[in-house]
């Protein structure tokens, strides 16, 4: 090989190497773009979920920016207690049960006389001379004026009910009658500002001579429905008072009936 062939074929050799390396440049120049548009669109969709989140939190921070702060109400003795705001027709559970209960147990209880205002008055308690409902027909004094908590369309069948359920020595101061609960379940809502209670307690009567008693099962569904609350009268004084007292509660009983047995 004479020494211009060998300088021939170095530079086709040259020439090679350099196409070569011109294509290992362009592999490495589509790489680097690969790279760069794969971190851009990742980018992106970051910047789309970071949006989406800020959306959350602005929703989050109006929700609360608009929800009325627990505010404070003083009581006539001085002394304040935190309020929760509820609408016109929400009562809690405990406002209902607690009403349920103390308005059942005062119109079917009957001690047989009148309760004592004063402590003077205790020792000389006077006999319950009842009120009349209907010719021959009393309920205790006590049940009259719980009574009032029930809704005008119920109150008058109910007191003609109960009268004829309590005995006639409860009058006399020879009878009493006592309401046992042995069981309150929580409300159940079956519209809007209405309850249903459930019930189970024993009517246990007593009369004299008769110290075991006559028990008389009391298994009651009780349906309440919230009202407006009567505005304080300018004297606390009388039935005025009683009245105001029963219906404090912003509740009214509106029906009664017997619990079915498969529910207890």
């Amino acid at each position: 090989m004479n020494e211009h062939e060998s300088l021939t074929k170095s530079k086709i050799n040259d020439v090679k190497n350099k196409r070569l390396r011109f294509l290992n440049r362009s592999e490495r120049k589509d790489f680097n773009v690969d790279t760069l548009a794969l971190f851009a669109v990742s980018t992106f969709g970051l910047h789309i979920l970071t949006f989406f989140i800020l959306i959350l939190l602005y929703g989050s921070y109006s929700t609360l920016s608009k929800k009325e702060p627990p505010s404070l109400v003083q009581l006539q003795d001085g002394k304040s207690i935190k309020a929760i705001p509820l609408g016109s027709k929400e009562r809690t559970d405990q406002v209902v049960m607690r009403f349920v209960n103390d308005t059942i147990i005062l119109m079917m209880n009957g001690s047989g006389s009148l309760g004592a205002i004063t402590a003077e008055e205790a020792p000389r308690s006077k006999i319950d001379p009842g009120i009349d409902i209907d010719v021959g027909r009393k309920v205790t004094t006590s049940a009259w004026q719980a009574a009032n908590a029930l809704s005008e369309d119920f109150r008058k069948e109910f007191l003609k009910l109960l009268a004829d359920m309590t005995p006639p020595g409860v009058f006399k101061g020879t009878a009493q009658m006592v309401l046992i609960p042995l069981s309150i379940q929580p409300p159940e809502k079956i519209g809007s500002g209405k309850w249903k209670v459930k019930m189970v307690a024993n009517l246990t009567i007593y009369s004299q001579g008769d110290n075991l008693g006559e028990v008389i099962p009391f298994n009651k569904e009780i349906f309440v429905q919230a009202v407006e609350v009567p505005d304080p009268p300018v004297e606390m004084t009388g039935l005025t008072a009683v009245i105001y007292g029963v219906r404090s509660s912003g509740l009214e009983i509106y029906a009664i009936r017997d619990l079915r047995e498969e529910n207890l």
